[in-house]
């Protein structure tokens, strides 16, 4: 569809115009004008695409959240390592205190459990006294008869494992 004289002039006057908001003189029967209006027609697409981008990228940016440094004065780099060393130093003293502190306290639930075991065991250890006898030395002993067969008296009867080994059965749990 061929454009008719009046719209071909119309248009010039337009772009023309336009051009001329950005400080760019032309006649308005120029014959390069439409073309100058089409270039500056896809930079301003361009220009906003381009601005687009720009701004996807600085989203991407900001989540990234890069950590940048400008050390503008001399020893400030210095102190900056100074302070991560610090850092480490402490959160490394932290972890070595907890851990300590771990151990500790595990060893003393440790300690509660053996004497809870002990305590529990009152009964066998009363038992055992109640056979503790004294010579005439002033010695304590217990008296122990070897096992007969497969009966075993409770901590009143032994059983040799070998000629140095003597097993004593205290009871069950």
């Amino acid at each position: 569809m061929a454009m008719t004289d009046k719209e071909i002039h119309a248009l010039r006057n337009y772009c023309a115009s336009i051009l001329k908001e950005h400080g760019i003189q032309f006649d308005a029967n120029d014959p390069v004008l439409p073309a100058v209006y089409i270039i500056h027609k896809e930079m301003e697409r361009v220009y906003q695409s381009n601005q687009l981008i720009a701004e996807r990228i600085d989203k991407a940016v900001l989540n990234l959240n890069p950590k940048v440094f400008h050390f503008n004065h001399a020893g400030e780099a210095w102190r900056f390592q100074l302070a991560i060393a610090l850092k480490w130093i402490l959160c490394g003293g932290l972890l070595i205190a907890l851990v300590t502190a771990s151990i500790w306290y595990w060893s003393l639930c440790s300690e509660v459990d053996r004497a809870r075991t002990i305590v529990a065991s009152r009964d066998n250890l009363n038992q055992i006294a109640a056979n503790v006898k004294k010579n005439a030395g002033g010695s304590y002993f217990i008296d122990l008869t070897e096992a007969q067969a497969d009966s075993v008296k409770h901590f009143y009867e032994y059983v040799r494992i070998n000629k140095r080994t003597v097993r004593i059965f205290l009871g069950r749990k």
